[in-house]
C-alpha cells in the first residue's frame, strides 16, 4: 500500500519521494524504493508574536543608587573649585606670583645690603663698622698732617688753612704754639720748613716716604681708641721734620700724637691735640 487516499492525496504522516514520487513516511530520510537520499524538511522560523512582544512587560526602570558623600569631600571640591576659579589657566597667574616672591626677596635683599653699608653701633655708642672706622682713621692722617706742616715763606697761609680743621678751644691752644711774628721773618729768611707725614707701616710705603709720598689709607700708622657717631679718638704716629735749605739742617722729631675729634656737619674737626704719653 502506499497510503494514497481515494481522491489521490497523500495521507497524514506520508509524504510523496521527490524523485521516484512513491509514498514514503514523512519522516524518511533515504526512499525505500529509488533509494534516494531525502535532505531533512526545513524548519520554518517561528513567526514573532508581535502582540506578545508588545504586550510583554517593560522591565521597571532602576533608580541610580544614591552617592554615599565622604566627610570633607565635598569642603574639599568645593575648594577646589574656588581655587580653580581664582588661578584661571594657573600658568600666567603662577608666573605672576613667581614675580611678586622674586621681587619682595629682591627688596628684602636690598634692606640687607643697605642696613650692613649704615653704621653699626654697639651699645655704648661705639662705632663698629669697619667702614665707618677705618673713613675715621684716613681723615685724621690727613688732618694731622696738615695741622703739624708749616712753611715759614707762607707762614700766614698754612696757619689760616690749619684753624680751619680746629674747634675754637683748639686753635687757642695752637697759637700758643706758634713763633712769635720777628721769628716767623727770621724763619723765612731762613727758608725752614716743617713737614709732617704719619708713617707708613710697610717696607714699599717706607720706601715711597723717602721719595716724598704719603701713606695710603691702611698702610699709615694710625689706630683708633675710641669712635662714635660724635667724636673720636685716634694715635697716630707721626715723622715731623724741621729742614733749612740755607743751612743745610734737617732735624726729623718722629712722635705719637693723640688726636680728639669731633663731629662737625659732615666733617671732623680737632678739638685736642697731645704727644702720647
Amino acid at each position: 500500500m502506499t497510503g494514497v487516499r481515494a481522491n489521490g492525496s497523500v495521507s497524514t504522516g506520508q509524504k510523496e519521494c521527490p524523485f521516484c514520487a512513491e509514498t514514503i513516511k514523512a519522516a524518511a530520510i533515504k526512499c525505500r524504493y529509488c533509494g534516494s537520499d531525502l535532505l531533512p524538511p526545513a524548519e520554518e522560523p517561528e513567526d514573532q508574536d508581535v502582540r506578545q512582544e508588545a504586550a510583554a512587560p517593560e522591565e521597571p526602570e532602576t533608580e541610580p543608587e544614591p552617592q554615599v558623600e565622604v566627610e570633607g569631600e565635598a569642603e574639599s571640591e568645593a575648594r577646589a573649585g574656588l581655587a580653580e576659579r581664582w588661578l584661571g589657566d594657573g600658568s600666567r597667574v603662577l608666573t605672576a606670583v613667581l614675580g611678586v616672591l622674586v621681587l619682595v626677596a629682591g627688596g628684602v635683599l636690598w634692606l640687607a645690603v643697605d642696613l650692613a653699608s649704615n653704621d653699626d653701633v654697639a651699645p655704648g655708642g661705639e662705632l663698629t663698622a669697619a667702614g665707618s672706622r677705618a673713613a675715621i682713621m684716613e681723615h685724621s692722617v690727613g688732618l694731622a698732617q696738615t695741622v703739624m706742616s708749616y712753611r715759614a715763606a707762607s707762614a700766614e697761609k698754612d696757619i689760616a688753612a690749619a684753624k680751619k680743621l680746629m674747634t675754637p678751644a683748639m686753635q687757642k691752644d695752637y697759637e700758643k704754639t706758634l713763633p712769635g711774628e720777628d721769628k716767623r721773618k727770621e724763619q723765612a729768611d731762613l727758608g725752614i720748613k716743617v713737614d709732617a707725614e704719619v708713617a707708613p707701616l710697610s717696607e714699599e710705603g717706607a720706601k715711597a716716604a723717602e721719595k716724598g709720598k704719603a701713606c695710603i689709607d691702611e698702610d699709615c700708622a694710625a689706630s683708633i681708641i675710641s669712635a662714635t657717631e660724635e667724636s673720636a679718638k685716634v694715635l697716630l704716629f707721626v715723622n715731623q721734620s724741621a729742614s733749612a735749605p740755607k743751612t743745610k739742617n734737617t732735624v726729623v722729631s718722629p712722635t705719637w700724637e693723640v688726636l680728639t675729634l669731633v663731629k662737625d656737619g659732615g666733617g671732623w674737626l680737632i678739638s685736642e691735640m697731645k704727644a702720647a704719653s
